[in-house]
């Protein structure tokens, strides 16, 4: 009996075991067989602009062509899908997001400009949050915006303190550049006003007295605060990340991009990976089985540069890491700030205008400064170079992209950088006169171009006038100089809608419909390209994703307008309608 019951045991263990081991080396299937047809496809490649139709086979394209020719590859087991007349294009590049930080904005109180029109609205919201919210726990709000919400004023601590009195309160700006905290709120992190400052440009501000005024400028300042709210929302990260990869793809993202993520351990990094990799690690599919990670199914690729001073049990051993679905490029830097709170490097002083000097606190011909050394930015670019790593450096001011682009230059004197294509992130006002040295060192700008329709105005009346306002964003002249680029809305700074930043790109239109600098407008055409084959470039990916060409990755986006032959103004109008990765369905709007 005994020799029975351990016989049995035996065997209920080994069925246990051989289950799990099918679960965990088993993901879901790659294969797929259809012909595409009865619409407007557009490739993205010069070669061969439009097809008739085009057949997918386990992911990649197969075929392209003309419709009787693509219909003789058609067998018993091949799915044809009849686009109705619809555009299928290549799926697009959100080329510079912060998805860990969307992630962990998801579902915070939202006091944004977008949303809340008046300062009274703003304050209304706060106010009902603290109502409801159990004394002690932290109240986060996203979105403070003094531009778009006009005659909101930066608060001052005793405001935050007679706001919400019982409970730790942030307010994080629109930007991302900026923060304002309560007593509480400091208290919890444990920073008095005796605490020194992480850098002459990243600082808790203080009044003529030497007190706290609420004010948290910049990444560094912030970082006790991120790590203590990061705990605090822990429990909802997970949903929060796959809640973000869907909103990319609802909007026909195929390929998201995390610029600057950091943290503590590889937990965040394992949970990207598992959602996006070509295939899953078993040790993530146990994880998977026992509920610490999620389920998974085809998702968005997934490209990461790390922050520059990332710890280093986050970095890989080599560039060649991960997969075409999921992958660690390079490193992200910071040289300068925001122009919406006077951290912008420039050459010339801001404009003294009300909204400077009350809404921003700067003093009068202030130009804003670098956040990093130009020695120790050549000192790490060697080192990150030397290693085979792509650097992507944040630079929005003239004075800051100058000054990134002499150190890529005596980098270059050392040895040949142009294999890297490194990336220039934002470049609000890119000098003209660089170009020629930005295209010898093949340096490629990523735009941040809906600085145009959010903050145009802003821009041109308050922030920079007229005159240098007509220059910002020059991506008419690198279309010009046939130096690729890419579009970004820098999310969660704004919403990633790929077609929005089209329509500015193409119209350079502001909300209140002013022009800005109408020489830069590019085509419909050259738009499309730096939302796809532009940024696979970017991504040193363009043999594999960006343009419809055989042997490609079928990754793709069904419209349900042609955005070629709809007026200019009605581009940011189109619907997304599916959304594919690998031949996969990740998005189908019912």
């Amino acid at each position: 009996m005994k020799k029975k019951i351990l016989f049995f045991v035996f065997v209920l263990l080994l069925l246990v075991a051989t289950s799990i081991c099918i679960y965990i080396f088993d993901d879901y299937s790659h294969k797929n067989n259809i012909i595409f047809y009865g619409g407007t496809i557009l490739t993205m490649d010069d070669k061969t602009p439009t097809v008739e139709a085009m057949f997918i086979k386990d992911g990649k394209i197969e075929a392209l062509g003309n419709q009787d020719q693509i219909f003789k590859l058609k067998t018993s087991k091949t799915e044809l899908i009849n686009l109705d007349g619809k555009t299928l294009m290549p799926g697009f590049f959100d080329a510079h997001g912060h998805n860990d930080l969307s992630s962990f904005l998801y579902g915070m109180t939202d006091i944004s400009g977008f949303n809340h029109k008046t300062p009274a609205a703003v304050w209304k919201v706060a106010d009902e949050k603290v109502k409801v919210t159990p004394s002690g726990e932290w109240i986060i709000c996203k979105g403070f915006d003094p531009i778009l919400t006009k005659g909101l004023h930066s608060p001052t601590i005793q405001f935050l303190d007679s706001l919400s009195p019982k409970n730790p309160l942030l307010l994080i700006s629109q930007s991302l550049h900026s923060f304002y905290g309560n007593s509480l709120a400091f208290k919890k992190v444990g920073i008095t006003n005796k605490t020194k400052d992480p850098t002459v440009s990243s600082y808790f501000e203080k009044d003529k007295d030497g007190n706290l005024t609420g004010l948290i400028a910049e990444q560094e300042a912030f970082e006790s605060f991120r790590v203590e709210i990061l705990e605090v929302f822990k429990k909802s990260l997970v949903e929060n990340v796959t809640n973000v990869m869907f909103e990319n793809a609802k909007v026909g993202v195929t390929s998201i991009s995390t610029l600057g993520l950091s943290a503590a351990n590889k937990n965040i990094l394992m949970l990207y990976e598992h959602l996006s990799a070509g295939t899953s690690k078993p040790l993530y599919k146990f994880l998977e089985l026992i509920g610490k990670l999620p389920e998974r199914k085809p998702n968005v690729r997934h490209f990461i540069y790390l922050r520059y001073d990332a710890p280093k049990i986050l970095i890989p051993e080599s560039v060649n890491n991960g997969d075409d679905f999921y992958k660690i490029l390079g490193f992200k830097y910071w040289y300068d700030g925001s122009p919406y709170i006077g951290s912008m490097y420039l050459k010339e002083p801001y404009l003294h205008s009300e909204l400077t000097e009350k809404g921003f606190h700067l003093p009068e011909f202030h130009r804003g400064e670098a956040l990093i050394k130009q020695e120790d930015l050549l000192s790490s670019f060697d080192f990150m170079q030397s290693k085979g790593f792509q650097i992507a450096i944040h630079a929005q001011g003239d004075n800051a992209i100058q000054e990134v682009v002499s150190v890529f230059e005596k980098l270059n004197q050392k040895y040949p950088i142009e294999k890297y294509r490194n990336r220039l992130e934002h470049c609000l006002l890119l000098p003209r006169e660089l170009m020629p040295q930005i295209k010898k060192l093949n340096l490629t700008p990523s735009f941040h171009i809906n600085h145009i329709l959010y903050y145009g105005d802003a821009l041109k009346n308050d922030i920079l006038g007229e005159s240098r306002s007509e220059k910002i964003l020059p991506i008419n002249s690198f279309v010009q100089q046939q130096q690729p680029f890419s579009l970004h809305s820098d999310q969660p700074m704004y919403q990633c809608i790929p077609l929005l930043l089209l329509n500015t790109a193409v119209n350079r239109t502001s909300e209140s419909g002013t022009v800005l600098g109408k020489e830069e407008k590019i085509s419909v055409l050259e738009g499309l390209k730096a939302l796809t084959i532009y940024a696979a470039w970017q991504f040193h990916c363009e043999d594999k994703l960006g343009s419809f060409v055989k042997n490609k990755y079928a990754d793709m986006v069904l419209l349900d307008k042609n955005p070629l032959l709809v007026n200019p103004d009605e581009i940011k109008n189109i619907n997304v309608l599916q959304t594919f990765v690998a031949g996969k369905s990740i998005f189908f709007k019912k």
